[in-house]
């Protein structure tokens, strides 16, 4: 295979819009299927989350691996993965209701939910909260897309926030992909042009 710089993929635009990277609903939204076409479509409980900031998304993976050495060995003969952790991370930058519900842990929709009425809210903090939502992150290149499925996760860290003369009050958040009954915690569809 000779080097092809087309297949080099930027996070150039989000979908929908061009500015969506990030949706957010209820665990146990009927999720896509595809990037595009048939399947690719958002169940209407997916919620867009609005801008967010130029870092866009971040992708983490904690790994614990067990090694298995030998004697008259120097490197293992054999190594076991016993743990596998997949985190995804962004900063909101709107302050809206999914990114208010998502950063302090509300459910989107229902009992419990935040109510908004004459651009006015109230909540409180206090004891933990857990919520589990469903996600779903597009970036687009052109032509190229990769849509990331994540059907059950959890906001298991928050950045504090800043309230400083000039700046944006952003909401920061990582969260725990969690599996579901079958075994998958993200699913990845990728359309490229050239992608042999």
């Amino acid at each position: 295979m000779s080097a092809n710089r087309d297949l080099i993929l930027a996070g150039i635009a989000g979908g929908g819009t061009g500015s969506s990277l990030a949706w957010f609903g209820p665990k146990g939204t009927t999720m896509p299927t595809a990037a595009s076409g048939t399947g690719s479509t958002l169940d209407v409980a997916m919620l867009d989350a609005g801008w967010i900031s130029e870092e866009g998304l971040r992708k983490g993976v904690d790994e614990n691996v067990t090694d298995i050495n030998a004697y008259g060995a120097t490197v293992p003969v054999r190594s076991f993965v016993t743990r596998s952790k997949l985190t995804f991370g962004l900063t909101f930058l709107e302050t809206n209701k999914v990114t208010l519900s998502v950063y302090n842990r509300y459910p989107l929709t229902g009992a419990g939910s935040l109510t908004i009425a004459s651009g006015k809210t109230d909540f409180t903090e206090g004891a933990a909260r857990s919520i589990q939502y469903a996600a779903v992150f597009d970036a687009v290149d052109g032509a190229n897309k990769l849509r990331i499925v994540v059907p059950v996760l959890e906001v298991t860290e928050r950045a504090e926030y800043n309230v400083k003369a000039g700046e944006a009050i952003t909401y920061g958040i990582t969260a725990t992909a969690y599996p579901g009954s079958d075994g998958v915690a993200a699913h990845y569809y990728y359309e490229v042009a050239g992608l042999t």
